[in-house]
């Protein structure tokens, strides 16, 4: 099985498991509550280096402190990995060191499903740090994932997030200059970081819901033909529309059992410091009361949000029901049209048929008349032909010595007739084999 990660320093495999380009990184520091928030926008290695020189004592200095990295651009129209951070290989690993960022960090990267992780790390050779990491699933756009530490010894916590675009970074930049007490609470920034998933998954469904909304005004607004307004594009939409819809379920229920894990891990976080000797740390009850009272507003917030989500998935539930009830209207519609039209069909083959009957009982009739006549006519015939001489004299013949001509010329005429019927059936029926080949094809 993968055992979590220890807390050691990151190695070469950690460090090859993320991507390296300079680009602006925004860095926020709020060391008191009541302090204002400072912020830089760190462009290169020179900027970097200068953050460096004055943030020596950013260990022993109390508060929150936090590194967003930029959102690389999109490759072939997709949003670029979040592993791919805005800082050089060497930064970055001065970053590991200062910010105590936890190598599982990577492992939550690269799964790329929603998650949140933490470790308790106590050792002799180093302070205690506990430890968090969360994910979004990249599923679907604007992904993020952060890794936070806090330090009990010194009171601060260390907060890294991943792949965030200007908005995002907008949105954390003004949630943490905004807040109050809340920032001495270690588990704030994994609040921000539920906060923004919600709102990824809202706009999401919102925006499917607008979608569905304009599809069923059009089946709402009045009459409409099923062979034009229930085209392959259109179905294409509304396929598109429930497969949508099961997706976003997927992930919402996703993020459900990862803000329930949320919720446990609070609950772990606050008995930590519960559980402290108040002679190995003074100031542990203290910190486990204001723990307790933020991490149960948090809760609340967090329960406030999984109904929410079930709300959304109640939508989109709703949304794959009316497009499933709306795809079966439409093809009851169309196979009463088809219907319709094989009755016409029918109807036509009957009248056919009548016809058909009719016209045989004529012929028939003819064919009866004929056989009847036929055989006086053709007696008639031969016997009114000059190749019989009835009153011939005494020695003489009664049949023309010329009848070959006559046996031949019939027998002749008979064979080229029956040639020609021949060839000319033949050929018909060749054709209908042709035609019956090319329609079963096309129904294939």
């Amino acid at each position: 099985m993968d055992w979590p990660i220890e807390d050691a320093p990151w190695t070469n495999h950690d460090l090859r498991s993320v991507e390296f380009e300079t680009r602006h990184t925004v860095v926020l520091q709020k060391p008191e509550p009541d302090a204002p928030l400072k912020t830089r926008v760190l462009e290169d290695k020179n900027d970097w280096e200068h953050w460096f020189d004055d943030a020596e004592s950013t260990e022993r200095e109390d508060g929150l402190h936090i590194i967003l990295f930029s959102r690389a651009w999109p490759i072939f129209d997709e949003d670029a990995p979040v592993s791919h951070i805005s800082v050089t290989r060497d930064t970055w690993e001065r970053l590991t060191s200062l910010f105590h960022v936890h190598r599982s960090i990577t492992r939550s990267i690269a799964r790329q499903v929603a998650c949140v992780t933490s470790s308790y790390v106590e050792s002799k050779a180093s302070r205690p740090k506990i430890c968090f990491t969360a994910r979004m699933s990249k599923q679907i756009p604007q992904d993020l994932a952060l890794s936070l530490t806090y330090v009990p010894g010194i009171g601060s916590t260390f907060a890294v997030v991943y792949g965030c675009n200007e908005h995002q970074m907008r949105q954390i930049e003004r949630r943490v200059r905004y807040v109050g007490a809340q920032t001495k609470y270690p588990l704030f920034m994994i609040g921000i970081f539920a906060e923004l998933e919600r709102e990824r998954l809202v706009s999401m469904v919102d925006k499917l819901v607008d979608g569905f909304a304009l599809q069923s005004g059009r089946l709402e607004s009045g009459s409409w033909d099923p062979s034009t307004d229930m085209s392959n594009e259109k179905t294409q939409e509304y396929l598109a529309l429930c497969l949508e819809s099961r997706m976003l379920i997927d992930n919402i229920r996703a993020v459900k059992r990862q803000t329930s894990k949320l919720l446990a891990e609070i609950d772990e976080f606050g008995g930590y410091f519960s559980s402290l000797n108040d002679k190995a740390h003074p100031d542990a009850k203290k910190k486990a009361r204001l723990f307790k009272k933020a991490g149960n507003q948090m809760k609340k917030r967090l329960q406030d949000i999984l109904n929410e989500y079930d709300d959304k998935i109640d939508e989109c539930n709703m949304i794959m029901g009316n497009t499933t009830l709306a795809m079966q209207t439409v093809w009851n519609q169309i196979a009463r049209h088809d219907s319709v039209i094989s009755t016409r069909i029918a109807h036509a083959n009957t009248r056919i048929a009548l016809e058909t009957k009719r016209e045989g009982i004529q012929m028939r009739s003819i064919a009866l008349l004929t056989m009847i006549y036929l055989p006086f006519s053709s007696v008639a015939a031969v016997f009114s032909m000059d190749m019989f001489n009835w009153d011939a004299p005494d020695g003489g013949t009664v049949v023309s010595k010329y009848i070959w001509v006559f046996a031949t010329f019939a027998i002749g005429f008979t064979a080229i007739t029956l040639f020609a019927w021949h060839h000319i059936t033949c050929r018909h029926e060749k054709r209908a084999d042709e035609d019956a080949s090319d329609i079963q094809s096309k129904m294939v």
